[in-house]
């Protein structure tokens, strides 16, 4: 699951298959941002560092070579 949005004391996040639900922030563990890769474990959910920082440069990757015109 990714994070797409913070709205107030929920995260608005985004599954696998494209659909939206809503995590209250008291059940994440970690510090929770846009953009950020979410794993459900015994209930709560937990930030995945790695795949976070993944999608990241994968993200940023991309915009360089759109904007770079390559």
């Amino acid at each position: 699951m990714i994070i797409d949005r913070i709205e107030g004391a929920v995260a608005v996040v985004e599954t696998a298959k494209g659909e939206y639900h809503d995590i209250p922030l008291r059940d994440i563990d970690g510090d929770a941002h846009d953009g950020d890769v979410l794993v459900e474990r015994g209930g709560r959910y937990v930030v995945d560092e790695d795949s976070a920082a993944a999608r990241r440069r994968r993200l940023d990757d991309r915009r360089r070579r759109l904007f770079s015109g390559s």
